[in-house]
């Protein structure tokens, strides 16, 4: 079906089909035939196995096709290694290949007008010893899914009759070893719904014959960055005025430069036809660069333009332009500014291989690739060339320039100039930011619920500690700051805090039971509240850790970089945050810890009440900073 030039279909389907759709074709049923060809509706079958038993007479079994019990023959009861029958195909279809026939005889009866008897071969019928064909059928010779295994085989005595069982010692005994009347055949376990048909391409192979065709390249998938090479356009004036010319509906297409907002500079010195022999060569430059496009990803025209009519008339360069691996009815994102009858620009669109879920440095590491790679391309024309002033842009670039320095920043300075240092330590300042206000937030919060600066000391610690070991690791990993990295940088503050919060307060409930003997002695106060408390909430935070672990574990699976990474950060800090617990936590309780203190009404308003006192002075310094004319920076790059 995805061949350049698909073949016709098998004719014997097509003449299947046909001949049960006028009514001519034979049924499978029929006794002497196989119906001829594999295209019939329903591939499978059944064949039913009746016993005929008489007294002093060994069973005789019947293989039949018709579900009809006939006289003198009686239904087979499973059980006892009986098969009341099983299921086969009418046809080879895929590993079901191998063909069995059923034979008929009436010779060996001492009564000849008992019933007759049947038996199973590989090969053809005998009629040498009065063997007839009945019906033939296909089985697998190896197990499949969803299969079952069957055994069959023929008696050597009177009246030489064959069997069907589920395991060897139920089936005739035989002193030779499997051959064309004696073996196993796997069988479908579940017989296909009625309703399912065999569809018309079933058994269809594209390289049957001698030559095989060239298989289609598969079509393009949205998952990377669409980047935009124009040439015609100068800049945009970024004024507030809306500007209703033809530009402003071709927004799609230059969707990060423009923005909708303000007016284009064009190149008046841009000439399309005078320069369509290197417009077509650089096509075909950026689209042969397999490190930064796609293979099939170039989109140099727009749609409706034929590429093999008249460009290659216009100019010998145009010859064997790359075409683009587009879906039936999809557009090209290549695009041409038309006013006032000339064509004042075009974009050529580039599938690249840049992937949308990388992090914001590591694209912004491919942006400076393609910057690279185009001003090379571009030192090539002419001096004096419009060409010359080309770009390349792209909404994806955009995003990643919000995420490191700031929105402002992206919207008063060109989308094809370099990140200063200083621009880059902006976006990793960001993400401080956010770590030491969700820091901050945090500690206040633990200070007034612990309400002693001892107990806040230990959660403190293993805060800094757990956040700092799991960005060493991250660190180590390779991974470079991002949106997710950012993001997890404020969720680590409060996850980490959660399992030494709850060893803390295990530590004061164990404070109201103390026994008499320890509070004289504080070390032994401090060791044994410790100890209790991790007797009292150890399972509990362990088993939480446990559960958030395997949580996040398929997580790491996930096609969407985003969520593969998130969980596994998660799944880091969670492992990081109990074992820093459970071991330096616990070591600064028994150390540090308080050694007769109990949470009181009183003790929870001085907590409080510090905290405030805290937040107060820390505005008042503020304040005082700026009146004597310092300068507080602000995340997102200004300053207050």
């Amino acid at each position: 079906l995805f061949q350049e030039k698909p073949r016709n279909l098998q004719n014997n389907i097509r003449t299947s089909l046909e001949k049960k759709k006028r009514g001519s074709g034979p049924a499978w049923s029929a006794r002497g035939s196989l119906a001829g060809d594999g295209a019939l509706q329903d591939p499978q079958g059944t064949v039913y196995i009746f016993k005929s038993k008489s007294k002093g007479r060994p069973a005789v079994y019947r293989f039949s096709l018709n579900s009809t019990v006939p006289a003198p023959w009686q239904t087979v009861s499973p059980g006892d290694g009986e098969v009341p029958s099983f299921q086969v195909y009418k046809v080879p279809y895929g590993n079901f290949s191998k063909r069995l026939t059923a034979c008929m005889s009436t010779v060996g009866h001492l009564q000849q007008m008992g019933p007759k008897k049947w038996m199973m071969t590989t090969l053809s019928c005998d009629a040498k010893r009065g063997w007839k064909f009945d019906f033939s059928f296909y089985v697998a010779a190896q197990e499949q899914q969803r299969t079952r295994k069957l055994y069959f085989a023929q008696s050597h005595k009177p009246p030489y009759h064959g069997r069907v069982c589920m395991t060897p010692p139920g089936c005739l005994l035989s002193s030779s070893p499997d051959g064309p009347n004696k073996g196993f055949l796997f069988v479908p376990s579940e017989k296909a719904s009625p309703k399912a048909k065999l569809s018309v391409t079933s058994g269809f192979n594209p390289c049957g014959s001698s030559s095989c065709g060239k298989p289609a390249v598969r079509p393009l998938v949205d998952t990377g960055a669409m980047v935009f090479v124009v040439f015609g356009i100068l800049g945009v004036n970024r004024t507030r005025h809306m500007d209703n010319h033809v530009i402003g509906d071709m927004v799609y297409s230059l969707p990060a430069w423009l923005g909708g907002q303000g007016s284009v500079i064009y190149d008046e010195g841009f000439d399309l036809f005078k320069e369509i022999g290197n417009l077509c060569r650089i096509c075909k430059a950026i689209a042969g660069n397999a490190e930064l496009v796609k293979p099939g990803g170039a989109q140099c025209l727009p749609s409706g333009y034929s590429i093999s009519s008249f460009l290659q008339r216009l100019h010998p360069e145009c010859k064997n332009l790359p075409e683009p691996n587009l879906l039936p009815g999809q557009l090209s994102h290549g695009a041409v500014g038309v006013k006032d009858g000339k064509v004042q620009w075009i974009s050529m669109a580039f599938e690249s291989t840049t992937y949308k879920g990388k992090s914001s440095f590591q694209t912004y590491s491919d942006y400076l690739k393609w910057e690279s790679f185009l001003q090379d391309q571009l030192r090539l024309f002419p001096e004096g060339s419009a060409l010359r002033r080309g770009f390349q842009t792209c909404e994806h670039w955009k995003q990643i320039f919000m995420e490191i320095i700031g929105r402002e920043h992206v919207e008063d300075r060109s989308i094809h100039s370099t990140l200063s240092p200083s621009e880059e330590a902006q976006g990793v300042q960001s993400a401080l930011y956010g770590l030491i206000l969700s820091l901050g937030i945090c500690v206040a919060a633990v200070a007034v619920f612990t309400t002693h600066v001892l107990l806040l000391l230990p959660v403190l610690l293993t805060i800094l500690g757990v956040v700092c070991l799991v960005v060493t690791i991250m660190y180590w990993s390779g991974w470079e700051m991002g949106a997710v990295e950012a993001i997890s940088l404020s969720i680590l503050v409060g996850s980490s805090v959660d399992y030494c919060v709850h060893l803390v307060e295990g530590y004061l409930l164990a404070g109201e039971n103390l026994p008499l003997h320890l509070a004289e002695d504080p070390s032994s106060s401090r060791q044994w509240r410790t100890i209790e408390a991790v007797r009292h909430v150890g399972v509990a935070i362990v088993s939480s850790a446990v559960t958030t672990v395997i949580a996040t574990v398929p997580l790491f699976f996930c096609i969407i970089a985003p969520f593969a990474k998130f969980g596994k950060i998660v799944a880091l800090n969670t492992g990081v945050s109990i074992v820093y617990t459970l071991t330096v936590s616990t070591a600064l309780l028994s150390i540090l810890g308080p050694a007769a203190f109990t949470r009181t009404r009183t003790s929870f308003l001085k907590a409080l009440a510090g905290v405030l006192v805290a937040a107060v002075a820390g505005l008042c310094i503020c304040l005082g900073l700026l009146r004597s004319g310092f300068k507080i920076p602000l995340p997102s790059g200004t300053v207050l």
